[in-house]
């Protein structure tokens, strides 16, 4: 089985290096008899994430480079799916806020299930460390997404998903949000299509690198997804 781990990035200098070897560590352990490609798709980073990128491509078989110029974390996942085919295709932040041990699940009930399989911080199972402030932002907007668009899965943004190739074919497509909304998205639109979802529990701790600035504005980004759940609602209630 070939596996293709898409790792958007952004002027990610500081941990682009530890990341990728510690996803290519861990698959050649947990995920052995599969061909797993890393794949980084970097959103036009200014600092030295590139030259990083390339050398790690250089370094490593199992490691490609794609730079993209235009930004956005949809625009890269895509990208790298559409360009590189898989039996099963995973993304996950470049933090690796998410434990890997729930990867092995991950890609197995993608492929098994032949749909996407998305990481959930609220199962049963689940262990989360991040602030009160933005637990409380988090249940927030999981309460506002599951009423506005009645969707069973209880964690629509977490950023560690896994799809089949008929997902990336016939629902990728369709998702028109290139930025932070591609994983909400993405889920919403393959549930409509009737594809399975399953939610596998994850680990998760709230990033906390020294030195390193969050990518993400967290009021500015809530105020961005209640805008763009309405937009998809609209857009599903018109069949578009």
């Amino acid at each position: 089985m070939r596996i293709v781990v898409a790792i958007p990035v952004l002027n990610e200098e500081q941990v682009l290096r530890a990341t990728v070897e510690e996803i290519l560590r861990f698959a050649a352990a947990s995920l052995a008899g599969h061909e797993t490609v890393v794949v980084v798709a970097d959103n036009g980073s200014t600092d030295k994430t590139q030259e990083i990128g390339l050398a790690l491509a250089a370094e490593k078989p199992a490691v490609r480079y794609r730079r993209l110029e235009k930004r956005g974390k949809g625009l890269a996942i895509r990208t790298v799916w559409s360009e590189n085919p898989a039996d099963v295709h995973v993304f996950m932040d470049a933090d690796l806020a998410t434990d890997l041990a729930a990867l092995p699940p991950l890609v197995a009930a993608a492929s098994e299930g032949g749909g996407l399989a998305v990481g959930s911080r609220f199962l049963p199972g689940s262990r989360v460390d991040r602030s009160l402030p933005r637990r409380i932002l988090s249940r927030g907007y999981r309460l506002f997404a599951r009423l506005m668009l009645r969707t069973k899965v209880s964690d629509l943004p977490c950023g560690f998903k896994a799809a089949a190739p008929r997902v990336v074919s016939e629902v990728v497509p369709a998702v028109k949000n290139n930025g932070w909304f591609f994983d909400t998205e993405l889920v919403i639109r393959a549930e409509r299509a009737g594809f399975p979802i399953r939610e596998i529990p994850v680990a998760w701790r709230e990033e906390r690198t020294p030195g390193r600035r969050s990518r993400v504005a967290v009021m500015k980004l809530i105020r961005e997804y209640v805008r763009q759940v309405l937009l998809l609602r609209r857009d599903l209630r018109s069949g578009r």
